[in-house]
């Protein structure tokens, strides 16, 4: 699907007035509300983008359908989304790359984990990023195909979706659903998005299927419950089993993620979760509100001994061209050195800093020691927590980027 040339039913539309609007899902007979007056959606299915429509009241409203960036700022939220300009600048990081396999060629598929759906804004920019790896889909099925990690009682009139995606059933064992569900077993891309909250999961899935008529729908896989227990069911079901397994037990399961992201309340807990099924040269991005929460997690990744090395932690804001880096990371002070001597040297205001080379400025000070491999006995670290020198504009929010390498016991 190269693009839409009209509107038609079921689609959104942006309102262009001086706020701009998104209706809702258009529907002949239905209409949709404005300041003043209404449009009715008759009006628009058919039309094309940036056509003048007539509304009830008031002059014309130009229409158009919504871009990437548009969607996500309008469309109806339980939790504050990821904005374009952040979620283009985290999928970058990633640095994906997809191409369909030939024909003789086999591979295995890019899996990302993406823990906490939330709004489903971030889903949509990696699904977009992986798109093209995978063939067109077969028509969508119109039941939710979330799934649950866990058993969970349903409330009035909500679906059982747990073994959906999986196996027939005889609950969804029709030809729709099976010729969905055998297509998506041949995919070469895939995210996964966990979810503790069902509303938000039923959010994110809606958000996702409404955009473009679902043209990422069936890149994404959309589940309820821990993160934790998500790991330990996928596991179980890739273990490798056979005629020796009586024997010699179960083969453990090969690392299957490409990426992991976590974005999501105590994200550095679950590090050490990720670890075991996060491929070698595999990106690890945690996203976090305060840089003290990046801090614990190179404590964790420290203290655990976890094979994950740090690439960079950048500051994300609107403003900055690609995010603001930080100097995090666990120093050892020289023996007597005064504390004052360590902490960073404070910048007279409203003076510019010149970026000195790269070596200089990621080199530590002179009473800074980088952690070694096996710390100094009987001395304890300190976090280090400054931005790089030589950048100086303000955002929020933080993403710190680790890349998986091999485990401490095969070094």
């Amino acid at each position: 699907m190269v693009g839409l040339t009209g509107h038609a039913e079921g689609d959104r539309a942006v309102l262009h007035q001086k706020q701009p609007q998104l209706t809702k899902p258009l529907k002949k007979g239905d209409k949709t509300h404005l300041r003043r007056g209404h449009v009715a959606h008759d009006n628009i299915i058919g039309s094309r983008p940036w056509d003048a429509v007539q509304a009830h009241k008031g002059p014309d409203v130009r229409l158009s359908l919504p871009t990437l960036e548009e969607y996500v700022a309008l469309t109806p939220r339980l939790v504050t989304p990821i904005y374009s300009h952040d979620g283009n600048l985290i999928v970058s990081l990633l640095d994906i790359h997809v191409n369909s396999p030939a024909a003789s060629e086999t591979q295995p598929p890019l899996e990302i984990l993406e823990s906490g759906t939330g709004h489903g804004s971030l889903t949509l920019h990696l699904a977009r990023a992986i798109h093209a790896a995978n063939t067109t889909p077969p028509p969508r099925p119109s039941r939710s195909q979330i799934q649950y990690v866990e058993n969970r009682a349903l409330k009035p009139g909500e679906e059982d979706t747990k073994n959906t995606g999986g196996e027939p059933t005889a609950q969804n064992d029709d030809t729709t659903q099976l010729e969905w569900d055998t297509w998506r077993k041949e995919r070469n891309a895939v995210i996964h998005t966990v979810d503790v909250s069902h509303k938000f999961s039923a959010l994110a899935e809606r958000n996702v299927k409404g955009f473009r008529r679902g043209i990422y729908a069936g890149d994404v896989d959309f589940y309820v419950g821990p993160v934790e227990k998500w790991i330990a069911e996928q596991t179980k079901r890739r273990t490798k089993t056979g005629i020796l397994s009586s024997l010699t037990g179960p083969t453990a399961v090969e690392p299957f993620l490409s990426h992991a992201i976590l974005d999501m309340p105590s994200a550095h807990l679950r590090i050490p979760h990720v670890a075991p099924i996060l491929r070698r040269d595999g990106y690890l991005v945690v996203f976090m509100p305060s840089i003290t929460q990046i801090g614990e997690c190179v404590q964790i990744i420290r203290n655990q001994r976890l094979p994950f090395v740090q690439e960079r932690v950048v500051e994300l804001g609107l403003g900055m061209t690609s995010g603001r880096y930080w100097d995090v990371r666990l120093a050892f002070k020289k023996s007597g050195a005064d504390p004052s001597s360590w902490a960073p040297s404070t910048e007279a205001d409203g003076e510019e800093v010149v970026p000195a080379a790269d070596a200089e400025e990621t080199a530590p000070s002179a009473d800074e020691i980088p952690v070694p491999e096996e710390p100094v006995k009987d001395e304890e670290p300190v976090m280090i927590c400054r931005p790089k020198v030589g950048i100086r504009t303000v955002g929020g929010g933080f993403v710190g980027i680790w890349r998986r390498i091999e485990d401490p016991s095969k070094r």
